[in-house]
């Protein structure tokens, strides 16, 4: 590797100023290195991606993006054994190689048409694609598809009038026709259909995917690492978090769904982000965090679930979702691998602060698996320190305790690891923190939610209807009578469809009883499900202690069951 890539490399997280300033000569003399292995173009890429997004200052960042922007040309006179290696690395001038689902199809088809084909090397199995086409024939072709004569590319490619390449534009657009998209998301996906996309220059590879942001803002005291007092911090109010446009929203959603797919990733949280319902956070040295509301038919039942983006300075290095009900939210965090070694404590202690801000929450809970449950590499990496020393602590007493003895050994001797057997009894629980405020009569445990879903079942089975269409429309009307809802002619579409999804959940709380008053908020709280802010919902279920209290109660006695 050339001595200036690997210095450059080095170097990268120093924000000394002597280091700063041979970082910028560094950078300055790249565009006259000739790059000759797939190992110093990786190495390099991953290194300015890093300082594009903690720049030591503007002319860092601008020398950074400048020889991003020119990836392309220099993979370009790479040999073809070498550009081969790059393949599915997402830099620019490479392709990506992955059966991508139903919504990503129509998004790549949407935003880079003529870059995406069908893999056709690597589908084997052609029989989830053939059903899918069949239910795309008309009948005077059903003849030919059936005879055995033609293969599903040939008739794709007689269909289409091509010959080698705009197949699955052709195919995404009939199926984005269609009626019954639920049908056809279904049936693509079920055919697992391997895509070959072609990065080219198109502004979603990781070299070019930048999100809309103000001026740079460099690093003149470079990283914080060290999080003093988690819980404070998450509980200071935030300077700016605004909804934007729905055409920044649109652009931002762009740029999560691209920041995933070039990692061979996906999320439901961007899938079936709504542009209209779009939230951005400034925390400060050009971090900004998105959060991203479902659209309204995607929406749960019960919870409310989005998903989130960390942006560096336009560059998205980190996302995860957040799941609230109550409250509470159910959340992790993922930083991109060329941005570890970064800030990711204070990153995610940036992404609590913004959610606690916005939903009101008051406790945060991290599942088993994302510091080491079933997951061997968080396991091996001591992931479970990272939400401990932020304040997380584990539900069950005998875990707990046997962190706090840990957290003394390590305490009294800083070179002492925990072996792997005392790390999978600490990831054998969930994690909390709570914040000043939180009692534990508000906790929501998580499978109550499947208990929920369970008792509207049961809610669904007593109508005794004939369909459980009829069961559902006669929950709803018993439950709008019993709220005293007299009419839904001036509710939504969007609004009348979420309060069908949990009329039943809300049945189960027996609500002829209720006081009138929380009658009256139930009503309000129903039809925010279904409102254009997701979050309004969220805040509204959070400050209503009767309905938690009495689904609680049902909950704690399917328990003891």
């Amino acid at each position: 590797m050339k001595p200036e890539i690997k210095r450059l490399c080095r170097l990268r997280a120093s924000f000394r100023t002597d280091d700063s300033l041979e970082k910028l000569q560094l950078l300055r003399q790249i565009p006259d290195i000739e790059l000759r292995s797939s190992r110093e173009v990786q190495k390099l890429h991953s290194t300015l991606c890093f300082l594009r997004a903690f720049p030591d200052t503007a002319a860092h960042y601008r020398a950074a993006h400048a020889l991003l922007l020119d990836f392309e040309r220099r993979i370009r006179k790479l040999s073809v054994g070498e550009r081969t290696k790059l393949w599915d690395t997402g830099i620019a001038g490479t392709p990506m190689h992955y059966p991508f689902s139903f919504e990503m199809a129509c998004w790549l088809a949407g935003k880079t048409p003529g870059t995406v084909a069908i893999d056709w090397d690597e589908l084997d199995d052609t029989a989830g694609l053939d059903e899918l086409l069949e239910h795309l024939l008309l009948p005077p072709e059903t003849d030919y598809f059936d005879s055995g004569l033609v293969s599903s590319q040939e008739w794709i490619e007689l269909a289409a009038g091509t010959r080698g390449g705009g197949n699955f534009d052709w195919l995404l657009a009939q199926l984005r026709k269609a009626r019954w998209v639920s049908v056809w998301t279904r049936l693509y996906n079920a055919a697992e259909l391997p895509l070959a996309w072609n990065l080219g220059s198109t502004p979603y590879s990781k070299s070019l995917n930048i999100a809309p942001h103000a001026a740079i803002s460099p690093r003149k005291d470079g990283l914080r690492k060290n999080v003093v007092a988690p819980k404070a911090e998450i509980m200071r109010p935030l300077e700016r978090l605004e909804q934007v446009s729905t055409r920044k929203g649109t652009r931002l959603i762009d740029v999560a769904m691209a920041s995933l797919a070039v990692r061979h990733r996906e999320t439901f949280h961007f899938n079936y982000a709504n542009p209209q319902e779009v939230y951005v956070a400034d925390t400060g040295h050009g971090i900004s965090i998105a959060v991203f509301g479902l659209r309204p038919e995607y929406r749960y039942p019960l919870e409310c679930t989005m998903g989130y983006l960390i942006v560096s300075n336009g560059s998205p290095i980190g996302y995860g979702g957040a799941s609230a009900v109550f409250h509470q939210v159910n959340t992790g965090v993922n930083i991109f691998d060329e941005y570890r070694g970064s800030e990711a404590a204070y990153l995610w202690v940036q992404v609590m602060r913004v959610y606690h801000h916005l939903f009101g929450c008051t406790r945060f809970i991290a599942n088993a698996f994302q510091f080491g449950g079933d997951n061997a590499e968080a396991l091996q990496s001591g992931a479970f320190w990272f939400y401990y020393r932020l304040g997380y602590r584990p539900v069950r007493t005998a875990v707990r305790e046997l962190a706090q003895r840990e957290a003394r050994r390590i305490r009294r001797n800083r070179s002492y690891r925990c072996n792997l057997p005392v790390l999978r009894r600490l990831a054998s629980c969930d994690m909390h923190l709570t914040l000043p405020g939180a009692r534990k009569s508000e906790l929501f445990k998580e499978h109550w939610i499947e208990t929920s879903s369970m008792l509207a079942t049961r809610e669904l089975a007593a109508a005794r209807a004939a369909t459980r269409q009829a069961s559902a429309d006669h929950v709803a009307k018993r439950v709008a009578r019993e709220l005293g809802i007299r009419s839904m002619n001036d509710w939504s579409v969007n609004e009348r469809r979420a309060y069908r999804q949990l009329a039943p959940i809300v049945a189960t709380t027996g609500p002829a009883s209720w006081p009138a008053a929380e009658k009256r908020s139930m009503r309000t709280l129903l039809r925010a499900k279904g409102g254009l802010t997701e979050a309004t919902y969220a805040r509204q279920l959070c400050e209503h202690s009767h309905f938690l209290a009495t689904l609680r109660s049902r909950c704690q006695s399917e328990d003891k069951r």
